[in-house]
């Protein structure tokens, strides 16, 4: 694209990113021109993650300002995400449906001679040789994540240049191990499920756990404590310790309640699926 026209203003962003640089505006300068300037001027915006956004109201809104000025000027707009809009929980009809407006593409895992063409280019690109049972070893043992492929090809160069000896499949099987060892799931923690409700409900994690009967924090407490039973399989005691040591009781109620109002509300059962989601997904980073 740039090199069709080198004067285009193309934008790569995430949508957590998105959402820092308002957030950053917002408080530093309690002005957004500057912000404003920098995403309705491009030609080509590519937004990466955008369902960081689901939740936010403030991100959310400029989002859809912003993407109504460049569709209108004729821009292009190209969005990725983990889930079809239909699955972003938490998300604006207003914006889910321009999501829906353009071509949706789901893109699936490469196959196995896909993966190995991948990998050959990649070799490619590095200068690097790579004998064909090397490539299809790593093929056939790296079957989901592309970057995976090109990680692997890029320790492959770093290894021949440290053993000074062509990649072989004993190199092949210790870069494998290594990136394996690195994307481990990290696990769920009770902190990491509190502090995620905490962002949502605008309260902190303290406020949680502490003896606070706000509404909002008594809210807030009670999905905690439903998520924690649900995802961590905790028992009712060691949940109540965590939560300031509450009894066996105001556990169960809590778990109660949230499960009641999920079967009797069901924008309230999406907020909670789509928190949970984001929790198990964010193990898996």
């Amino acid at each position: 694209m740039k090199k069709r026209d080198p004067d285009l203003n193309i934008i790569y962003v995430t949508g957590e990113t998105f959402t820092n640089e308002l957030i950053e505006a917002i408080q530093q300068k309690k002005d957004t021109s500057d912000f404003h300037g920098k995403y309705r001027s491009a030609d080509v915006l590519l937004v990466d993650d955008v369902q960081f956004i689901g939740g936010k109201e403030s991100t959310q809104e400029e989002f859809f300002h912003t993407f109504n000025i460049l569709h209108a000027a004729g821009k292009q707009i190209v969005l990725t995400s983990d889930r079809p809009p239909k699955d972003i929980r938490i998300l604006e009809d207003r914006i889910r449906t321009r999501f829906e407006s353009g071509l949706i593409t789901d893109i699936s895992m490469p196959d196995f001679e896909t993966r190995v063409a991948i990998i050959r280019r990649k070799a490619e690109l590095l200068d690097l040789n790579i004998p064909d049972d090397v490539a299809e070893f790593i093929a056939n043992r790296l079957k989901s994540n592309i970057r995976q492929l090109e990680g692997a090809v890029k320790r492959l160069k770093a290894l021949k240049s440290l053993a000074d000896s062509a990649p072989s499949l004993s190199m092949a099987q210790s870069v494998i191990r290594d990136i394996l060892t690195d994307e481990q799931p990290t696990p769920v923690t009770v902190e990491n499920i509190i502090q995620e409700v905490s962002n949502l409900y605008g309260v902190t994690p303290e406020d949680i756990r502490s003896k606070k009967r706000s509404q909002q924090i008594s809210n807030a407490r009670k999905v905690a404590i439903y998520l924690v039973h649900d995802i961590t399989q905790m028992t009712l005691a060691a949940i109540g310790e965590e939560f300031g040591n509450r009894d066996h009781s105001t556990i169960v109620y809590a778990v109660k309640y949230v499960v009641n109002n999920m079967k009797k509300d069901s924008d309230f059962r999406d907020a909670i699926e789509s928190i949970s989601k984001t929790i198990r997904d964010g193990s898996g980073k």
